[in-house]
This record gives C-alpha cells, structure tokens and sequence, in this order.
C-alpha cells in the first residue's frame, strides 16, 4: 500500500551534483590557504568529466555539480520537501499561479543588477529548452500555455499555468532552472555549453579555466549572499577557490583521502569502510542512488515484448543485487525507496526470481546490457549481465562512463537495449518522467520510448492535486502499471558515505549534499 504522507513536491536533484565526486585539497590534509581567513583553496575531483556547463543542458553528475555553483535557482529544497529562498526571497504558490520576490541587491558575475527580467528571460529558454521543463510546468503546459512575467520595480516574477500543476516550485529549485544572466544568454547556447561565459554566472562561484577532460577552476564571488536558506548549515566560510580535477575511479578517491590529498569525497563502493571508526574523519551514510532495470522499448528490441522485460525480471535476484555493494543497501518496491512519499510498498506487484521460467524466454536472445561505471566501477551492471548469461541471454554488457552512459541511454543516441538505471531523485513525480511523454529527440526524458498509458493517465493525477489521499491513490495507480508490465524492476539503493577530514563541513538537505554548502572550518 502507498505511504499516507506527502511531501509536496520533493525534489533532491541538488543531490544528482555529486554522484562520483570528492573535494580534495593539498597533501596536508587540511584546505590550502591563501593567506586570508576563509580564502582557502578547495580541489575538487570527479570520476567523470562534464558534458555541458549549460544548466539547461546538463545530463550527468559532474554537469549538475559544477553547474550549480555557476547558477543559483530561485528557490530550493530542504528536508521533507521544504522549499527554502536561493535567490527569491519570498513566494506563494497554487496550482495554476506561483509567485515569487527576488532578494534585494542581487548581481550577475560581472557586478551588474539581476533583474525580474532577466530571470524571465533564463526561465524562458529553460521552458524551451531544457527537458526538465516538463517537470517544473507540467506537459500540458508546455511552451506559451505557461505565461512567465516579471516586474522589475517590484522584483517578482510570476508563473501562470493554464493546466492545474502542483509540481512548479519544486522544478524551479533543480539545478537546470539555474538562472543564466543576460551576458549568458546573449552569448547562446555554444558558449554557455563550453564554460566560462563572463558576467553570466548568478550562483556563488565564476569559471575562471576550463580544461576539458583535465580540470577546471572555479573563484568566489565576492559579496555573494544569495545561498539556499537550508534549516541546518554548516560552520565556516566558503572556499576561495575550487580547482576541479578529473579522476579515474573510487579507490584512487580513498587512497587520497587517507594520505592526506583529500579532503572530502563521496564512496558509494567498499572503499568507504576504511574510514569507519577513525578520529581524523567523519562519516555520513544516506541512500543516494536507487537501482533499477529499465528498457529500451522501440520496435525491434527484446524490451519491446513484455515477456522478455518479464523474464529479465525473473533472472535477477534483489538480494544478489544487493550483496555486491556490500548488503547494505534497501531493497526496492518502487523505482524509488522507502522513504519516498507515496511509494508503492506492496510486494505482491514485483515479478518474482525464477530461472527456470526465464531460460524459457531468454535462451539465445541477444541483449545489450549499458550502464555507468560510476558507481562502484559498475559491478551491478556487471551482476545483471552475469545473471542474464546464467539463464542463456547474449548479452554484450557496456560499463561506460558516467558521461558516455547518459549521452548514450538517457538521450538515446547510443546502440542498447536495457540499462541499470541508477535514479538520483527520491521522489515520484521525478523519477516517473522518464517513463512518460515525448523522448528525448523530442525535448522529452522518455528514454526508453515507454507507452503505457494507465500510467501516464495516473501520474496526470497524481501531480495535477493538492489533495494527499488523492495523490496517493493515483500514485499507487501509476506504480502498479509501471510494475506489472515489468516496464521497471526495481532493484535496491546503494547508500553514499560521506567521508570529510577535519577542516571541511557540508549540509545534506534530504539526506544529500549540497556541494554549495562546502565550507572550510579550519
């Protein structure tokens, strides 16, 4: 059955900014000073480089990370769903009208005043060009049926919907409705897309270099006073400097940390236990990706035909799954965990493990297995193809790079057939955009080309109320019919631990970091 509560609109896709990443600083073990308090450098590394520094753009983990400390959102999410000021002050929100006011004194990279048309302007061509978009405003809202406007002497800004859609303050806190300056989107989509764009940055760091596939260099705006108002934020001051660097994998990650090279990194893999129990490190667990099949459903694919998605199904085990990230992680009943609001927890609409069935199906079928690396070197992956072997699939497995990955599968311009999707959002409403609406040649996150329409007609309703039973019952809907046509077949979570040296303090609203928050302490 659904779970009774309901957080309005959580969205954690600040947390999708650090999938595989670490902030590191010099062989001392503690943050690089420059001489002045509060002025230390911080070095940050990722195990994949960035696809775009274009917010509207971003499609991996490094692209949400570094894009959100160039472009702050109007708004952003705390604990249980709460929307806290990032750059709007104040909001009131409806289903078909939301407001907003901008703080007082706000400025654009190059000192010059952001204005309620300048946002108007950003969040217009996110409206036209960002997939996220259908999100924030709703698919039935989609290009003038939502009418942003702005009033520069009152510093407001307004959104009108002409379908009833719950969801917009919500969209508006993700990293993709980050709002670029005019100087940004006069230089067009090209230049934001390849990084330092001066006086286009609204967030609390500029690009000073950027390296592609090598590093990049981030500098503090000075004055910048426009962070999320989270209800819990960490001590210290934020770092002068933030040098991106590309790194290979996890374990190089751990070896630095523990010679004294890092000073904060995120290990979804095994190497997280050799911080456990040590006085010079601190280490915070959460559930962070929550894994599952999906499938590519065009006409001439195996996931096309609902057996074959049925008997991928009944060839994996959850616990299995589970066990090679440790044993650690939750099972799934949904596409996200427990503790989402509204989740289906009702075991009875899994597709249960059985082998025998699957040989039945799945001998001698060609499958081509795709998923990112960047969790754990992709031994999930890895599992699912051996499963797939073990009841007689061909399976052809591509453990990619994060970048690769989500070029190849969620924008559809790769050569596959189903992939271990790992899901950032722990929300519903989210999560559930990939399975419905256009794909993405078509400005969509329809992936997988999904048709099912009990399930769009649902989540229409779940997201269109204000009511919580209501929404709850029309999300139990919508997961019932994502799950018994196998369309998704939800695996289990991989938890994240944080690993900090002492020197470096973060905040996780939702149980996720905000790389934005990062001070240094000492």
């Amino acid at each position: 059955m659904p779970r009774s509560r309901f957080l309005s609109g959580a969205i954690t896709v600040a947390a999708t900014s650090l999938l595989a990443s670490a902030c590191t600083t010099g062989p001392t073990g503690g943050p690089s000073s420059s001489g002045d308090k509060g002025r230390a450098t911080v070095k940050v590394g990722f195990t994949s480089d960035v696809t775009s520094f274009d917010p509207a753009k971003g499609a991996g983990s490094t692209d949400y990370a570094l894009t959100s400390l160039l472009y702050q959102p109007l708004v952003g999410q705390d604990d249980g769903g709460t929307v806290v000021a990032g750059l709007a002050d104040t909001w009131t929100s409806t289903p078909t009208k939301t407001s907003l006011t901008l703080k007082k004194g706000l400025t654009c990279s190059d000192g010059s005043a952001l204005t309620a048309s300048q946002v108007v302007a950003s969040l217009k061509r996110y409206r036209a060009e960002s997939a996220g978009a259908l999100l924030t405003f709703g698919a039935a809202n989609a290009g003038e049926k939502t009418t942003i406007t702005g009033d520069d002497a009152a510093g407001t800004v307004t959104i009108t919907t002409a379908t009833p859609w719950g969801e917009v303050l919500a969209g508006l806190s993700g990293t993709a409705a980050g709002i670029v300056c005019e100087a940004g989107l006069d230089a067009g989509a090209a230049a934001l897309a390849r990084g330092a764009v001066e006086g286009a940055a609204t967030g609390p760091y500029e690009m000073v270099t950027a390296r592609r596939g090598a590093s990049y260099e981030l500098r503090l705006r000075k004055g910048f006073k426009a962070y999320p108002r989270f209800a819990t934020m960490p001590a210290g001051e934020s770092a002068d400097r933030l040098r991106v660097q590309i790194s290979k994998n996890e374990s190089t990650l751990a070896n630095q940390l523990q010679t004294g090279a890092l000073d904060l990194a995120p290990l979804t893999g095994t190497d997280a236990t050799r911080f456990t129990g040590k006085d010079t490190f601190t280490v915070e667990s959460a559930p962070f990706i929550r894994n599952y099949i999906a499938f590519n459903q065009r006409p001439g694919r195996p996931g096309a035909a609902p057996k074959v998605r049925k008997a991928i199904a009944q060839a994996v085990s959850v616990k299995a799954f589970n066990n090679v990230f440790g044993g650690t992680g939750q099972p799934l009943t949904s596409y996200v965990d427990e503790k989402a609001a509204c989740v289906s927890t009702d075991g009875s609409l899994l597709t249960r493990t059985d082998t025998a069935a699957a040989k039945q199906v799945l001998k001698g079928v060609s499958v081509k297995l795709e998923g990112s690396n960047a969790v754990a070197g992709g031994a999930g992956n890895s599992y699912v193809a051996e499963a797939l072997r073990a009841v007689g699939a061909e399976v052809k497995l591509t453990n990619a790079d994060n970048a690769t990955w989500a070029t190849d599968v969620t924008a559809n311009q790769g050569d596959w057939d189903a992939t271990v999707f790992p899901l950032i959002s722990g929300t519903l409403a989210r999560g559930g955009t990939y399975f419905l609406g256009p794909e993405p040649a078509k400005g969509g996150l329809n992936y997988g080309a999904v048709k099912n329409a009990a399930y769009a007609e649902s989540y229409v309703a779940a997201t269109s109320t204000t009511d919580r039973n209501a929404k709850c019952a029309a999300w139990q809907k919508a997961q019932e019919a994502l799950l018994k046509a196998n369309d998704v077949i939800p695996l289990a979570t991989v938890d994240v631990h944080y690993v900090a040296r002492k020197g470096v303090s973060f905040a996780m609203p939702g149980g996720s970091l905000s790389v934005s928050t990062l001070r240094v302490t000492g």
